[in-house]
């Protein structure tokens, strides 16, 4: 239920101050956002499908091709008059990631713009804190409240605005009880907007732990190359689950290929465990590739995963 841009990525040296300017070795268009997660389930032979907005132009063309070539179905709408949007991608030299994005058609949905979709008790939702930040929330709203009961698993990524939603969208999305999952900025920014502080913010499983007792949920802290927390049940400490340590070229959708394979695992049967662990290791082959959409075939994550 997520957005879906182009990215414009380009490598850069640093990003330059207000006022000065930057010479980049190349720039890629390439659909990211909401695709690398769906491109990252059908990576691990699970069908997905799309029910966010998509636009009507030349943006909106290179995603229908996109979705096209993945096999991913969009169920969602579309906006005939206007495109959809698009993201500046800059990875400086430590890999570190800056964007800028311009809004499109996946962002102005209203109250029923997810009317249409109804998802079986065996599926797996995955909903993204940006659209918290849109006229879309709208709709996302009117989702959760239509979905107060209900069996399918909801994943969420709260994202970096999550933690300054309005009440009523981040009280609707408590009361949903979704799998959580987050980095380590992401989960102190949430943590303190919960009103959690204190030395169980000191450390990320601490944090990991007291945002799973706060949320009555599963919590997911990302944690890069050290891998991720998991505080599987509420009340419980969290745990480390390690991941595979390679050398960084471009972190730009690790966190997305991350929840992509954690979901598309929980589909295949596994245990939450299991299925983080074998996020850990897809999304560190995905940062020795440039590019958003980088997650690793499942035929190249599983002899990594039988020797862990």
């Amino acid at each position: 239920m997520g957005q879906m841009l182009v990215d414009l990525t380009m490598r850069i040296d640093r990003v330059p101050e207000p006022g000065g300017d930057a010479f980049a070795d190349e720039a890629v268009a390439r659909v990211g956002s909401s695709f690398n997660i769906l491109h990252a389930v059908r990576q691990m032979g699970v069908p997905a499908a799309h029910g966010g907005i998509i636009g009507t132009g030349p943006w909106a063309a290179q995603i229908r091709a996109a979705l096209a070539d993945d096999g991913i179905d969009h169920i969602g709408l579309t906006d005939s008059s206007r495109d959809s949007g698009i993201c500046i991608a800059m990875t400086d030299a430590r890999a570190e990631r800056t964007f800028v994005t311009v809004r499109g058609a996946e962002t102005q949905g209203d109250e029923h713009c997810f009317d249409s979709l109804n998802p079986s008790d065996t599926d797996i939702v995955h909903i993204n804190g940006y659209t918290f930040a849109h006229p879309t929330s709208r709709g996302l709203l009117a989702f959760l409240e239509r979905y107060r009961a209900h069996r399918f698993t909801t994943v969420f990524d709260p994202s970096s605005v999550a933690a300054g939603a309005e009440d009523r969208l981040l009280d609707a999305i408590v009361a949903h009880r979704p799998i959580w999952s987050c980095n380590y900025e992401e989960s102190l920014a949430l943590a303190r907007r919960l009103g959690l502080s204190g030395a169980v913010l000191e450390d990320a499983g601490g944090t990991c732990a007291a945002l799973s007792g706060r949320l009555d949920a599963p919590v997911i802290l990302r944690a890069g190359a050290s891998g991720a927390w998991l505080s599987a049940t509420p009340g419980e400490r969290a745990v480390l689950i390690p991941s595979h340590h390679v050398h960084a070229v471009d972190t730009n959708g690790a966190g997305d290929c991350h929840v992509g394979v954690m979901s598309a695992e929980l589909i295949r049967g596994a245990s939450l465990e299991d299925a983080v662990r074998t996020a850990n290791i897809a999304a560190a082959i995905s940062v020795t590739r440039r590019g958003p959409a980088t997650c690793p075939a499942r035929s190249e994550v599983e002899p990594l995963l039988n020797r862990a």
